[in-house]
């Protein structure tokens, strides 16, 4: 059995949705109930694992998407970023010693743990340098996965997305570029940019991120592994913000401030490794997941259910 751990955020139930139309059976643990998720739910409270142990005993896998922050929330509180993200994952690893789990699957981030790059195109075996509590956090839970891992008690696979866009992702807690501009676009708000716009990101449609995920599941070729998943392609911000506004048809002011000290500016992931070893490639380029995410969030708002031609 596969436990999902945070099925309840973006990621998580777009995974749900993705794993449902297979016959692959799991089991979702979040912290909070969600109306219309089609999945059995157990309701835990991650940072204490002893609550929930004797779940645990019956997965043989489990996808890790728990995070209490996105890069900005603890942007200058290491103690914080610790204390809500990486203590818990210390407690819940320590607690599945103890179990049958053979294989963790983790999602990390494909910026934040390489800091500024020192090439052109980040691989795998860049150096991890990161320069904000996030990336550190991220990159912590990375080496306890896999130290814990030497012991033989599980294998891992290490997915260091990109930056993930579509359906269900959330404006509330500043979380993601093209959330944030369609909710701008939607609520006819300024909507606020770091810097000049001209930053460069690799970005993902989540359901290409969750075909990764089911593929590193069961194979064998994922296993003690770290992938840089995403397009392959990069955009600037101005360009994200440009693709949001045709798409819904609106104009989004921008109101440019401050570059944040926290952010890595450029952003080239390479892909090569996932693509090669898991027979894997992104089906869907930028605009459809925001076509998929801008009907999402009109649904969500009380508009008009909307429908795009080649979504």
């Amino acid at each position: 059995m596969i436990g999902i751990f945070g099925g309840s955020g973006f990621i998580g139930r777009n995974l749900i949705d993705h794993l449902n139309a297979t016959e692959i059976g799991f089991r979702v643990f979040s912290r909070r109930e969600v109306p219309g998720l089609d999945a059995k739910t157990t309701i835990i409270n991650f940072e204490s694992p002893e609550s929930y142990v004797e779940y645990l005993r019956d997965l043989e896998v489990v996808v890790l998407l728990v995070s209490a922050s996105v890069p900005s929330t603890f942007a200058n509180e290491i103690a914080s970023e610790v204390e809500r993200n990486v203590l818990p994952y210390s407690r819940f690893l320590q607690a599945a010693r103890s179990t049958g789990i053979q294989h963790v699957v983790y999602i990390s981030s494909g910026g934040a743990v390489y800091g500024p790059p020192l090439s052109p195109v980040i691989s795998e075996e860049h150096p991890t340098n990161p320069i904000s509590p996030y990336g550190c956090g991220k990159l912590m839970v990375e080496e306890m996965i896999r130290t814990m891992s030497t012991e033989g008690r599980w294998t891992y696979t290490i997915i260091r997305a990109s930056n993930p866009i579509g359906r269900y992702q959330s404006s509330e807690k500043g979380q993601g570029l093209v959330a944030r501009a369609l909710d701008a676009a939607i609520s006819n708000r300024a909507l606020e940019i770091w810097g000049d716009g001209g930053s460069l990101r690799d970005y993902i449609d989540v359901r290409d991120l969750c075909d990764v995920v089911e593929r590193c599941l069961g194979a064998e070729s994922a296993r003690n592994q770290v992938y840089n998943v995403g397009m392959g392609k990069v955009y600037s911000v101005n360009e994200i913000v440009d693709l949001c506004a045709d798409v819904t048809g609106m104009q989004i002011e921008r109101k440019y401030v401050r570059e944040k000290s926290f952010l890595v500016r450029d952003v080239r992931l390479k892909i090569d490794k996932v693509c090669q070893q898991l027979e894997w490639k992104p089906k869907f380029d930028v605009r459809s997941p925001i076509e998929s995410e801008f009907a999402h969030a009109l649904v969500a708002s009380g508009g008009r259910p909307l429908t795009f031609a080649h979504q």
